[in-house]
């Protein structure tokens, strides 16, 4: 009989400010070395959003300061994401101490605040358009007051030039007083730490230009740059605005996705029925705060809740960055992301599916968003600053033979014509938008440096059930005597919502009323259980088989599932599949690129079928965990950048060894935390749109790198020797900013012809 399986479906705080966001308390768990025994040592994270960071030296700055706190076990501050994660010991250290630090960083703190973020965001919006708005007001109506004095030069009337100048001078004042307060702030920050970064070599060339200006205007000799002051000040307020606006819309973006699989991801609810206590599949976005949801053994929490169980074993590295399990006890708050690895637990949630899938994008975004990619942007912000710093001093002190003028007028251009902004913006704001856009397209970028990983590609592997199949339907057969299809299945699906692969999805809605106990899953070999008093096993012939009985089959019967109880064979089962419909697109865009293999637990002669349909060359099949990694480490010998495309727990190991690990969307949760890509959509083409959006986003970067380091290398000799002036150094080190920006805009974040639906 063949079965069709069903397919899964208070004051107002100012506008800088560091709002927490979220607390979550866990359970650091360790184990001794000699006794096995666990300790624990109670700690909380606190999540902090940051509105006034503007570039990587302000997050590594934050970062310092927060990690070097007694009691802070960890502290990792996200720049493109604008918010902190601290870990720490609550015995030791409490968040409003971790806020006053931050205070005392010349930063604005707010532990109380009451607006939501939205209503900080705005006025940070308003904040930044008043500043850059004024600066450019002034800037034009300076230049307007300067333009007749460069072209009139000494033929200018007398009487006129002292009120042209003066009223210069005026309109300067708000710029360097108002406009400008966000780099004084930065400035005195890095002094404040011995760490000299941008914001000084800003300040230092604004301030020096003005009192330099100053100077000449009250002995009516030389040349004033109150035009390059405003520019200046306009033209790095502007760019600073459009990286902001753009981080803003990265935002945006996660908060759309937000349960956006909500609908068809599913979870197991607890409830009560005459008496006894029913498992009954609901969709995550059904749950209400309040239910009981059953966490099967390698499934990820899918809400927020508090632990009703007595103990619970959690692979938290999502959400801490941590590999190693971290053991709950009862009334522990569970974060949603977090995976089981031990027994099934029960918790009571404490949050709805909205609230809990964006902070798990949240944290996504900022694991992407601290990446191996921003070292060099890092390294570029602590240590060019002070170099440059030197390289300005030296010019001052070398021309002063020449005047005092002279040199001060060029140790002023180096000072603003070099300044980094665009180095430092080069890769993060790149992949920010990076982020964003591959969000569009249906996928989840956890870790950015796998985007130039992922551009390089030449070698691709896939498993294929589960991500170029699905299974389809069942047949039921050898059936003992007294039993027939329906009761087999209901006790095959009673036990299989233990299991998070794709056939325990497509067998689990057998199982009606039927409730199993005392369930152990095996990934990729079967599960075991009790159902009305009798145990049961079902899986692969060697899992529920003895030796002489796996012997005693032939190769037919061993290469069907079977359910078995303490008599003997109860059914056998066999289980067809179908080709994802558009997986030959997949194959065909990855053929391109490079080599393309599959690698799949599944029998050979099953792999190879798919692989011939497919037009793959290679098919591996009977593959375990160590063989796929095995595989993989064969190709990365041979100078091959690898991809692994896959969605179970056996291809976890792979993962791991692979140049770059995606995810397909019906992945399980353990796939998913291994992965360093994850499909948030079924469709498999949007694989292929990652791989050639990851191409553009690598070509941005490095011409951006190109770009600045370029920018620099010119610009600063220009300066020193004298062939350039303040206002021309203050255009072109605001324009190398700008350039690089509309480089980033290049990326188109919305995907063509409707390719993210």
């Amino acid at each position: 009989m063949a079965i069709s399986a069903p397919s899964e479906s208070a004051p107002v705080p100012p506008p800088s400010a560091v709002r927490v966001t979220a607390t979550e308390r866990s359970v650091a768990d360790s184990r001794a070395s000699s006794s096995g025994d666990f300790r624990t040592s109670r700690v909380e994270e606190c999540v902090l959003d940051v509105f006034d960071m503007h570039c990587a030296a302000c997050a590594s700055l934050i970062e310092s300061a927060l990690s070097a706190e007694p009691g802070v076990q960890n502290a990792r501050v996200y720049y493109a994401t604008q918010r902190a994660r601290v870990r720490f010991e609550p015995s030791r250290v409490d968040a409003e101490r971790l806020l006053h630090r931050i205070e005392a960083l010349g930063y604005s703190a707010d532990a109380e605040a009451t607006e939501g973020r939205s209503d900080l965001v705005r006025r940070q919006r308003r904040r930044k358009i008043w500043g850059f708005g004024l600066a450019t007001f002034c800037a034009m109506q300076i230049m307007m007051l300067t333009l007749p004095r460069y072209l009139a030069g000494a033929e200018i009337e007398p009487e006129l030039a002292p009120l042209l100048d003066w009223s210069a001078f005026a309109l300067a004042l708000p710029v360097l007083y108002w406009c400008a307060r966000p780099f004084y702030r930065g400035a005195l920050r890095e002094l404040r730490l011995r760490r000299p970064g941008m914001d000084v070599a800003i300040t230092i060339g604004i301030v020096t230009a003005f009192a330099g200006s100053m100077w000449h205007l009250l002995a009516g000799t030389g040349t004033l740059y109150f035009d390059s002051v405003a520019m200046f000040v306009a033209l790095l307020l502007g760019v600073r605005w459009l990286e902001w606006e753009q981080r803003e819309r990265n935002q945006a973006v996660i908060r759309t996705t937000t349960g956006s699989n909500a609908e068809t991801t599913e979870a197991i609810r607890l409830t009560q029925l005459d008496g006894r206590e029913v498992m009954t599949p609901v969709a995550v976005g059904e749950i209400a705060v309040g239910d009981r949801l059953r966490v099967r053994t390698g499934e990820a929490i899918a809400v927020d809740g508090r632990l009703e169980s007595a103990i619970a074993l959690c692979d938290e590295a999502l959400l801490t960055g941590e590999s190693s399990g971290v053991r709950h006890e009862v009334g522990d708050a569970l974060a949603a992301g977090a995976i089981n690895l031990g027994e099934a637990f029960t918790l009571r949630v404490t949050a709805t599916v909205d609230a809990s899938t964006e902070r798990r994008l949240m944290l996504l975004a900022d694991q992407a968003s601290k990446p191996e990619a921003n070292t060099l942007s890092d390294v570029i912000a602590r240590y060019f600053m002070p170099a440059l710093i030197l390289v300005a001093g030296a010019t001052f002190v070398a021309l002063l033979p020449s005047g005092l003028n002279v040199a001060m007028e060029r140790a002023v251009a180096v000072l603003i014509i070099s300044c980094p902004c665009a180095l430092a913006l080069a890769a993060p704001a790149a992949q920010a938008r990076a982020f964003s856009g591959l969000l569009a397209r249906g996928i989840v970028l956890r870790r950015a440096h796998a985007l130039e990983r992922l551009a390089a590609a030449d070698a691709f592997l896939l498993d294929k059930t589960g991500t170029l199949s699905q299974p389809e339907t069942a047949r039921v057969h050898s059936l003992r005597a007294g039993w027939d299809e329906r009761r087999a299945l209901s006790v095959i699906g009673a036990l299989e919502r233990a299991g998070n692969h794709p056939l325990a999805v497509a067998l689990r809605s057998f199982a009606d009323d039927v409730t199993a106990h005392d369930v152990a899953w095996e990934p990729s070999r079967g599960v075991s259980g009790v159902v009305d008093g009798d145990a049961y096993r079902f899986g692969r012939a060697d899992y529920v088989f003895s030796g002489a009985q796996l012997a005693a089959l032939d190769s037919a019967a061993g290469s069907q599932l079977w359910l078995t109880d303490t008599a003997g064979p109860v059914a056998a089962l066999d289980v067809s599949e179908r080709l994802c419909e558009d997986a030959p697109e997949l194959i065909t865009a990855l053929k391109a690129r490079g080599s393309v293999e599959i690698l799949s637990g599944d029998r050979q002669e099953r792999a190879t079928a798919v692989a011939s349909v497919l037009g793959i060359a290679l098919a591996h099949g009977a593959q375990t965990p160590a063989g796929k990694s095995a595989r993989i480490q064969q190709l990365q010998r041979e100078g091959r950048t690898t991809v692994m495309i896959g969605d179970g727990v056996n291809d976890s190991v792979g993962f791991a060894g692979a140049d770059v690990a995606i995810a397909v969307h019906s992945a399980t949760d353990a796939a998913r935390a291994a992965a360093d890509l994850i499909c948030t959509r079924p469709a498999l083409t949007h694989i292929a749109d990652a791989l050639r959006f990851s191409r553009q986003t690598a070509a941005i970067v490095h011409s951006n790198f190109a770009w600045a380091i370029g920018y620099n290398l010119l610009a600063i000799p220009f300066a020193v020797s004298g062939a350039v002036n303040p206002l021309v150094a203050s255009v072109g080190m605001a324009a190398s900013s700008a350039i690089v920006m509309f480089n980033v805009l290049r990326l188109r974040v919305t995907p063509p012809d409707g390719a993210g639906s």
